[in-house]
Order: structure tokens, then C-alpha cells, then sequence
């Protein structure tokens, strides 16, 4: 997978973190270096999540390394196609009608306290997690680390800052047109994977 690739996933996984943090800030004071602070560990942990679904993916992955090239082995790695689309399917379909539904209240947690940050970020990052086990079974989790974490983890904090700043600042956030675009980044990206490989 290329870089680019990876900077678009990371788009999509962050509108989540912009979601929450707008909702959260409208509700609660918080300074805003605090904000960058708990943005920086929500995206960290994200990162973690998507490194720790990776391997999961690579442990679970019907295809051998040691199988050549044969028929059975392009079998094998269309079945990992396969479960990698209907991860990200989950996914997608998840962000938007979770986040993206008209009966979807914005969170209020209290975000000035660094646990609750800590806790919230995990909320966020199952999505990394998902959608890392379903490239785990695509590609070498050894191979694309950095590729994956660093994009993750700098459009993450910029999202999530970007959405503290906007809730402080009690401007409106269309929440369910950012869950909807994510979704489509998503599934461009699944079907592009199961189809071009």
C-alpha cells in the first residue's frame, strides 16, 4: 500500500475524533493546550489500536508465507480480500449510523480530566482497530508501520484539535455529513482492495 493510501484511511478514521472532541468541548471548559494534549493521546492510541489490529490481521490471514505461487494460493488470498472488504463494510456502516443518525446526541463527557480523555480515545480508536485487522489480512504489518502510524497519527491530532477548537468556540458541526463522507472514503477504499488487490 502506498503512502497516500494510508494518508486517506487516516481521514476517514479521524472525522470520528472530530466528531467526539466537538461535542465533548461545547460542553465542558477546556483550555485549548489541554485539548492538544488529550488530542495527542487520542490519537496515540488509535495508532496503537491500528498496529495492534494489524498484527491480529496477520495472525489470522489465510494465506501462508511459505505457500508459492499456485492456485490455492490465489483462492487463499481472495478469502483475505474478502474479510478485508467486510471489515471495512463494518466500519463504514458503523460511522454512519452510529454517528450519523438523527437520534445521535453529541457526547458530553468531561474532557477536562486526562482519564476520561484516555478512555474516550480508546472509544474512538476500535475503529482503527477493525479496519487494521481487515489490512492485517492484505498486507505485512512489519513491512507498513510507519506507513500506517505516522499519517494516523498526525491527521488524528489535528482532527481532534481541530474539534476542540470548534466546540470551545460553539460553532456547528454537521456531524453527520462528516460521518458520511468518512464512510465513503472507507468503502472506496475496501472496494478498491477487493477488486484491484
Amino acid at each position: 500500500m502506498s503512502i497516500i493510501e494510508f494518508i486517506i484511511l487516516a481521514i476517514a478514521l479521524s472525522f470520528e475524533a472530530l466528531i467526539i472532541m466537538h461535542g465533548c468541548a461545547s460542553k465542558s471548559n477546556i483550555r485549548l493546550t489541554k485539548g492538544l494534549a488529550e488530542s495527542a493521546i487520542i490519537a496515540l492510541e488509535s495508532v496503537v489500536l491500528m498496529l495492534v489490529g494489524l498484527y491480529i490481521g496477520n495472525l489470522l490471514r489465510f494465506t501462508p508465507e511459505s505457500l508459492g505461487e499456485s492456485t490455492t494460493r490465489d483462492l487463499l488470498t481472495d478469502s483475505d480480500n474478502l474479510v478485508c472488504l467486510a471489515l471495512m463494510i463494518f466500519v463504514a456502516l458503523r460511522l454512519m449510523f452510529r454517528t450519523g443518525s438523527k437520534k445521535h446526541k453529541a457526547p458530553n463527557y468531561d474532557i477536562s480530566r486526562y482519564p476520561t480523555a484516555a478512555l474516550l480515545g480508546i472509544a474512538v480508536g476500535i475503529n482503527s482497530l477493525l479496519v487494521g485487522m481487515g489490512l492485517g489480512f492484505r498486507i505485512d504489518a512489519g513491512d507498513n508501520i510507519w506507513r500506517a502510524a505516522v499519517p494516523l497519527f498526525v491527521i488524528t491530532t489535528i482532527f481532534a484539535l481541530l474539534g476542540v477548537m470548534l466546540g470551545r468556540q460553539q460553532k456547528e458541526l454537521r456531524s453527520r455529513r462528516y460521518a458520511l463522507v468518512a464512510a465513503l472514503f472507507i468503502l472506496a477504499f475496501a472496494l478498491k482492495g477487493a477488486i484491484w488487490g
